[in-house]
């Protein structure tokens, strides 16, 4: 009697083994198919990969504080090639609300010389700015041009000079020898006391003007 017992508890004990270890594939392939997930049908993967989803691309730093990972379809966000920079001097025109021409002098450190053939030189026609490289190929040109004696200004309010201030932005062609953009200028009198005057609450603009910018390189000789 203590045999068949202890016969019978072998065979449950193998029995409950049995469906402890079927109970845990179970588990084990449901927990599989819901990495899977089980609600949308797997695909296989394309026999070959085309790469037809990659983009290819650079990251590109124009300054030390700012760049960007572009597509290489994107020729507007590449460097020039070559030593291509906006330092040199230029021809340049303004059309639009303020017509002018002349050189421009831009440096390295920043500054810029210009002499426009559009105003007087008994006016001044010698105007001084700084530039700013802010993304690839583009730059902004911060440009204050003063004059003498402004025309039409009223003595008896103490104005004496005229104060043209024009913002550039522009963009340098991948060639480096061409610039292209948009200005905008705005016109104040000024005073002796106090030339550099903008706020409009105390010494409003007389004048607004924008308008389309371009520039050509001037180029040194190639010699003999």
């Amino acid at each position: 009697m203590m045999l068949f017992k202890s016969a019978q508890w072998r065979l449950n004990s193998t029995a409950l083994v049995t469906s402890l270890c079927l109970a845990a594939l179970a588990l084990s392939g449901q927990a599989r198919a819901a990495c899977l997930d089980s609600k949308t049908p797997h695909q296989a993967p394309p026999a070959k990969f085309t790469g037809t989803n990659l983009v290819p691309a650079v990251y590109y730093q124009w300054d030390a504080t700012a760049g960007r990972l572009v597509g290489v379809s994107e020729p507007q966000f590449l460097p020039a090639p070559g030593p291509a920079s906006i330092v040199g001097l230029w021809q340049y025109q303004l059309t639009g609300g303020t017509a002018d021409w002349g050189t421009l002098s831009l440096h390295n450190d920043g500054t810029e010389v210009t002499f426009s053939v559009g105003v007087d030189p008994e006016d001044g026609d010698v105007c001084q700015g700084v530039w700013k490289q802010i993304g690839p190929r583009t730059y902004t040109v911060n440009h204050i041009a003063m004059g003498w004696e402004a025309p039409g200004a009223d003595p008896t309010k103490g104005a004496q000079f005229v104060r043209v201030h024009l913002h550039y932005l522009i963009t340098l062609d991948p060639s480096g020898d061409k610039l292209t953009g948009t200005y905008t200028s705005d016109i104040y009198f000024e005073s002796e006391s106090n030339p550099f005057n903008e706020d409009p609450s105390t010494n409003p603009a007389i004048g607004h003007s924008s308008g389309n910018f371009t520039a050509t390189r001037v180029q040194p000789d190639a010699g003999p």
